[in-house]
């Protein structure tokens, strides 16, 4: 899906949620969350590709410990390994989330669709290939009109309108 995919988390984030949180772009947790990867705890291996996205979100290690001893772990502790991006009241989440979501919804489309692309292939890419991509990404989007509002909005110290030129 080239568009972000943003996660908005409370209650327990067990199992196949966790699977699901780490599959999204961004991660906003209420501070009562609570995580495990749990599968341990019912005699089962996890699913839902949390074995492919936590060894890179946390490292193999931590990743290792999170699959293997299946232990409980907080927001704030979720926040600290890079598993959510940020922890916010749990009465403001909703909130929070939608803020998030519009920031994204106005921003440069072409900019963060392949913004999340070259983040994505990056870690099957070589730095010369990866360089490339970014050249070629870099080059369509200064081609097209969220770069010149951009440019205009910076030179009238104003913030950007995109998708209204």
């Amino acid at each position: 899906m080239p568009q972000p995919v943003i996660a908005s988390v409370h209650g327990a984030v067990a199992g196949f949620g966790l699977s699901l949180m780490g599959a999204c772009d961004l991660a906003l947790a209420a501070d009562t969350a609570y995580f495990t990867s749990a599968y341990r705890h019912i005699g089962v291996t996890p699913d839902g590709g949390s074995t492919w996205t936590l060894p890179r979100l946390v490292g193999t290690k931590k990743a290792m410990e999170i699959v293997l001893l299946a232990e409980r772990f907080d927001a704030q502790e979720a926040l600290r390994l890079g598993l959510v991006n940020r922890v916010v009241p749990e009465a403001a989440l909703a909130d929070a989330t939608k803020v998030l979501a519009d920031r994204l919804a106005m921003g440069p489309a072409l900019a963060i669709t392949n913004g999340k692309r070259l983040i994505n292939q990056s870690l099957s890419q070589s730095l010369s290939d990866q360089l490339a991509a970014e050249a070629a990404s870099f080059g369509a989007c200064a081609a097209g009109p969220d770069f010149a509002e951009g440019v205009r909005a910076f030179l009238d110290k104003r913030a950007p309108r995109f998708g209204q030129s």
